[in-house]
């Protein structure tokens, strides 16, 4: 009966010291969880305006996951919807945004990812108008990787500000080819049609003149520069490109001059221009969105960095 006894007595005990430890491991684990929110809260924006990302020539969602993954590991901000664009412009949604979401990114997959940043501009119209009138987006962010950088400066372009479309708040432009594209003669360029035409730019052939202007204006360049009037001025722009270092002056796709030759076409149309110039073997095209630390570190920032959101209104004050 003794023995009984204390044997009970062992087991309370033994249940309130596991209780004890359990209680100290939850509330560690439970500050640890608010010193993170602290930190996220006080390095990056609480907003509800999403981020649109539209990938380039023979792009896919795959294309747009390296970006994405870093800014939800980063905590800026979250993956919250998917539209895919048929081949014929069909529209379909996976996913919602709402008010209460912190930075909520969209990502956008063209199944047609060759049809060139002309007809890319006009679907992205649409995805617009559907954003605008179904789910109630104001202001919105855009990312565009390539051609895809290239379509978004020309559907803010051609809509300006539009009362039926979000207003533009923040443009991440990574490799856009406003003034051409590298002739490689690579399988994946086009070998008839229109589209043929925007590969006509080659290694050192172009230069930016002391003016900002590019000393040769491809056809594609001047199909912007004849519409530059009309870019929203509320609008904020980061424009990334990358050097190689191979003595080309390029990304090997996108030479600096074609990708700097959007600063001539924005000068005293925007809020704020930037630029940003990655060097390396990570500098290439395609690795710049996908493998390229400091190009996503500067995305983060740019888009929902605290301090670049002060500095951005002391600019303005």
């Amino acid at each position: 009966m003794f023995s009984n006894r204390r044997e009970k007595r062992y087991q309370i005990l033994y249940f309130g010291i596991g209780s004890l430890i359990l209680l100290v491991i939850g509330f560690s684990i439970w500050h640890a969880h608010q010193q993170q929110v602290q930190q996220i809260n006080h390095r990056y924006i609480n907003a509800s305006t999403p981020t649109l990302f539209v990938h380039g020539w023979s792009g896919t969602l795959r294309s747009e996951h390296r970006v994405v993954n870093a800014a939800e590991s980063s905590g800026a901000a979250s993956r919250r919807m998917i539209i895919r664009v048929s081949a014929t412009g069909n529209v379909h949604v996976v996913g919602t945004v709402k008010k209460w979401m912190r930075n909520p990114i969209i990502m956008v997959k063209m199944a047609n990812n060759r049809a060139g940043e002309f007809q890319y501009a006009h679907w992205i119209t649409k995805i617009c108008k559907i954003l605008k009138r179904r789910y109630h987006v104001n202001r919105l962010n855009f990312i565009g990787h390539s051609m895809g950088a290239y379509a978004v400066v020309y559907y803010n372009l051609l809509n300006g500000n539009r009362s039926d479309l979000p207003r533009v708040n923040k443009l991440c432009l990574i490799a856009g080819p406003y003034d051409g594209i590298m002739d490689l003669h690579r399988a994946n360029q086009p070998t008839f049609g229109p589209l043929v035409k925007l590969w006509d730019d080659a290694p050192n052939e172009n230069r930016i003149l002391p003016t900002g202007r590019p000393a040769i204006i491809h056809p594609e360049y001047r199909r912007l520069y004849r519409l530059r009037n009309r870019f929203p001025r509320q609008a904020k722009v980061l424009n990334i490109y990358g050097n190689i270092g191979d003595g080309s002056n390029s990304d090997g796709v996108v030479t600096n001059v074609s990708a700097l030759s959007l600063g001539y076409l924005l000068r005293g149309r925007v809020t704020s221009y930037q630029t940003f110039e990655t060097f390396g073997m990570k500098a290439q095209h395609s690795e710049l969105h996908q493998h390229n630390l400091a190009v996503d570190r500067e995305l983060i920032h740019f888009l929902w960095g605290k301090q670049h959101q002060d500095s951005s209104l002391s600019e303005l004050n």
